[in-house]
């Protein structure tokens, strides 16, 4: 069984909207609607879990009601962090779905990646299957430089290797369960969800991400956004 999990309960304080950013408007639809609708047409996608705030259940409720997502079966409520979301989803999994098996696939996602191509999620679950975990991700293309506490340049940092880390990102279940509760227990906070399973010293494979999925975080994002959707139509 393979599992989207769809974090859609940040508020995204740099877009500025005053409003949970995923129910802002895209084409004529709620942005968080191409996250959950490339996923409902994945043929490598059993289940999907929306992951809100309490307070929205309604507004969620009524958008997947209105578009006929029916792998969104569950919803599940979200924490202070991202990573607390994420351990509610996958301990929502582990008490819920009691005969999952252990090499069974959960795949993380933002509801504001809005434009995750298809075989991005056949390979991520893939690659997931055979690594036990993995992401997607751009190659850095700007100079990095390392800069001191003052402001003086330390020098640049050869940026071959280096990769902005975007989602889905996607582990084994059995695994799942032992980075998030490890990090629960420890009161650590990752950068995203497979630091935590590189956290217990397994490995993770990288895989480059599609041009058009990227985390809509600021307007400029948003309006970039349209022109990507106006272009595929």
């Amino acid at each position: 069984m393979n599992i989207a999990i769809v974090l859609a309960s940040g508020m995204g304080k740099r877009m500025g909207a005053g409003k949970n950013k995923t129910l802002l408007n895209l084409g004529n639809k709620p942005l968080i609607f191409y996250a959950l609708d490339n996923f409902e047409k994945s043929s490598m996608i059993d289940e999907i879990i929306l992951v809100i705030k309490e307070e929205e259940k309604k507004v969620f409720r009524r958008i997947i009601e209105k578009y006929k997502f029916k792998k969104v079966r569950n919803i599940v409520f979200g924490g202070k962090e991202r990573q607390d979301s994420g351990y509610n989803s996958v301990s929502f999994v582990k008490e819920n779905f009691k005969k999952i098996e252990k090499d069974s696939i959960l795949i993380f996602h933002n509801g504001a990646n809005p434009f995750v191509a298809q075989d991005e999620i056949v390979e991520v679950v893939l690659m997931a299957k055979k690594h036990g975990a993995s992401v997607v991700a751009h190659k850095t293309k700007d100079t990095i430089r390392q800069v001191d506490k003052n402001g003086k340049s330390l020098g640049v940092i050869d940026r071959s290797n280096l990769w902005n880390m975007q989602t889905p990102q996607a582990i084994k279940f059995h695994l799942a369960v032992k980075a998030f509760f490890k990090a629960k227990e420890d009161n650590f906070l990752g950068t995203d969800d497979v630091s935590l399973v590189e956290r217990l010293g397994k490995k993770v494979k990288v895989i480059e991400a599609s041009q058009n999925n990227f985390k809509i975080t600021t307007p400029l994002d948003l309006a970039l956004a349209k022109i990507i959707l106006k272009n595929k139509k």
